[in-house]
């Protein structure tokens, strides 16, 4: 799997890690593991870093599938925000379709060109 999850501040946040190829079913899979119950209340934020992603195979039909999943996270925990790291213009146009289906009531999110920028936006919320 190019998607790795790692558990940040004792699972307050969650790093999204992709590299390599990446498919939506790999971040639908990624997506599963995040909102188990056992982690889904505890989150305030989740970085998803695709510094590292040199393939992009994501369809607009996953895309609805993920926003679908961050729509009802967000039922239970709308407390979340997120901060996409993405690198090129085909995961920049991808995110921005994902929030596009996001209800207006879902997460804060924002997309950074870069790690840095994003975790220091993250510390302005937590």
């Amino acid at each position: 799997m190019t998607i790795h999850v790692n558990y940040l501040d004792n699972g307050v946040g969650i790093e999204i890690i992709a590299s390599g190829t990446v498919t939506g079913q790999e971040i639908i899979e990624a997506q599963k593991e995040i909102y188990n119950p056992d982690h889904l209340n505890t989150q305030k934020y989740q970085i998803i870093d695709r510094t590292g992603c040199t393939k992009y195979q994501v369809y607009a039909e996953e895309i609805q599938i993920i926003a679908d999943m961050d729509n009802e996270a967000a039922d239970e925990n709308p407390d979340i925000i997120i901060a996409v790291v993405a690198s090129t213009t085909l995961q920049i146009g991808m995110t921005r379709m994902w929030q596009a289906y996001l209800r207006n009531d879902c997460f804060i999110t924002k997309i950074f060109p870069d790690r840095k920028s994003a975790d220091r936006w993250i510390k302005t919320y937590i």
